[in-house]
């Protein structure tokens, strides 16, 4: 072989290399774009999720800091209702106690009436029965007496019936507002619920 084809070889081969270095070159130049173009993306991508969860941390805060103070506010009202509640139930208990009072005042004069009228009657009756009258008329006045006595023991359980009732009224009636104002149930509808139910 001639030197020209050797030189030529070697010549080819250096080509080749040189080729082959600067591809290798461009390569490399190319790989280290890419990674730092990923790696911008990357960090731009970072950065946006971080906001994003930031932003919905914030979010997320103040709709508690909300719904804590709604709760707060909620709480305040049930409780100015109760209070409420409990004043007008107390003056209802005090507007019964006076009524029960008043009641067991003319009970008392009732039965001090019978008592007079008993009294009266019994003088009469041993009077007539002294004096030789008819026996049926002192029957009259003794069964009379018993009527009268009667109606007293009648008018004294008529009463304490009546305050039975009037404190369950009450009762209800503070329990029914309870559950209206400070449960925030309606009445109306728990009742449509419970005759639809029926």
């Amino acid at each position: 072989m001639t030197v020209r084809v050797v030189a030529a070889i070697l010549l080819t081969l250096a080509v080749v290399f040189g080729v082959l270095a600067w591809n290798a070159r461009l390569v490399a130049q190319g790989d280290a774009q890419g990674d730092s173009r990923v790696r911008a993306e990357w960090r731009e991508a970072d950065t946006k999720r971080q906001a994003a969860e930031s932003a919905a941390a914030a979010q997320a805060q103040a709709e508690s800091a909300e719904r804590q103070r709604r709760a707060r506010e909620e709480d305040q009202l049930k409780q100015q209702q109760a209070e409420r509640n409990a004043r007008e139930q107390a003056q209802r208990e005090a507007d019964l106690r006076t009524a029960l009072a008043r009641a067991d005042s003319r009970n008392r004069g009732l039965l001090g009436t019978i008592a007079d009228l008993n009294a009266r009657a019994a003088a009469a009756a041993a009077a007539m029965s002294g004096a030789g009258q008819d026996s049926g008329a002192v029957a009259l006045i003794g069964e009379a007496s018993t009527a009268r006595e009667l109606l007293g023991q009648c008018s004294s359980r008529y009463t304490a019936v009546a305050a039975d009732a009037d404190g369950l009224r009450s009762q209800v009636i503070g329990l029914q507002d309870f559950v209206a104002t400070v449960c925030r149930a309606p009445i109306d509808n728990h009742n449509a619920q419970a005759n639809e139910a029926q």
